[in-house]
């Protein structure tokens, strides 16, 4: 089976899709935008309305819809992903990506691009299970068909490892973006890997504080202490997101920001086969999945009765 997914995957290597067109020309609004962003307004990357070159990928990105601009070729250039979700190869990490750029950009170009899976690895293990490693190559061009620059994106497709336990509260997704930590946050994540809620306290006056800060924002102390949260609470308002699609997550995928019974609020996932029974204020309590060997995430579903 493996032998003959192979051959599946590798007969979509070469296939050259597009041209695929932009949206729009390249334009100032953009560019400053983009500057803004990852501030970088008072940088030499170049004069001051020319398109920076690492903001290449962004002229052919074709938005929350997914749809591309009028006139570009149809055809999916991911075909390859919906053959390795449909043999349970869900999980996806990206690896690295490089850029090569022949020219900066200036202002009413219209870009175009073509796609096509470069390379396809043999089945490898990795920590996260196994699956294949997937290359893809995007080529830029100008209107008048000049190669502008090209992009290779390497990931990973993999079948994520059944880390089932007894509580039944674990599940075999792939692991979501992991959380960012700091100095501050160090402490939540590190008691979530043990399965604990931890709440700020301060020493000072006694204050109860989510997210984490470094000082009271009740007193000003620097000094702080935690307490561990017996994770009840009700729902305090929530949304269900459609977008972006994860394979780490159930679509249509319910957040909530539950109040703790302790008097704090944390924005958390909601168990997702529960999502047409959420209200608010309806109870919930926090259960812990581990979709990674590095960390445990809470997330927190309906209690009896509701």
């Amino acid at each position: 089976m493996n032998d003959e997914l192979l051959a599946e995957l590798r007969s979509h290597v070469g296939v050259r899709i597009g041209p695929v067109l932009a949206w729009d020309r390249v334009n100032e609004t953009m560019i400053r935008h983009w500057r803004e962003a990852i501030d970088v307004m008072g940088s030499e990357l170049s004069a001051p309305w020319t398109t920076p070159v690492t903001m290449l990928p962004v002229w052919l990105m074709p938005g929350l819809n997914g749809q591309p601009a009028p006139g570009s070729d149809l055809r999916d250039h991911r075909a390859i992903m919906k053959v390795l979700e449909r043999e349970g190869y869900r999980g996806i990490l990206g690896t690295n990506c490089e850029q090569d750029y022949e020219r900066h950009l200036v202002p009413g170009e219209r870009i175009t691009s073509t796609y096509e899976v470069e390379y396809v690895s043999d089945r490898k293990q990795t920590k996260f299970g196994a699956g294949y490693f997937i290359t893809f190559l995007q080529h830029f061009h100008d209107e008048a068909g000049a190669l502008v620059g090209t992009m290779r994106l390497r990931i990973l497709r993999y079948a994520p490892i059944d880390e089932s336990t007894s509580q039944g509260d674990e599940t075999n997704l792939p692991p979501p973006p992991q959380p960012a930590m700091n100095a501050d946050t160090r402490f939540f994540w590190d008691g979530v890997k043990r399965q604990e809620l931890l709440i700020q306290q301060c020493s000072a006056c006694g204050f109860l504080r989510h997210p984490p800060g470094p000082a009271c924002t009740r007193c000003h102390s620097l000094e702080w202490t935690t307490l561990k949260s017996k994770g009840e609470g009700t729902i305090y308002s929530f949304v269900l997101i459609h977008q972006p699609d994860h394979a780490a997550f159930e679509t249509p995928h319910p957040v909530g920001l539950v109040e703790l019974d302790e008097g704090v609020r944390l924005v958390a996932p909601l168990r997702a086969e529960e999502r047409d029974r959420l209200n608010i204020g309806g109870r919930v309590h926090a259960v812990f999945a581990k979709p990674g060997p590095d960390y445990r995430m809470p997330f927190f579903r309906l209690s009896v009765g509701d």
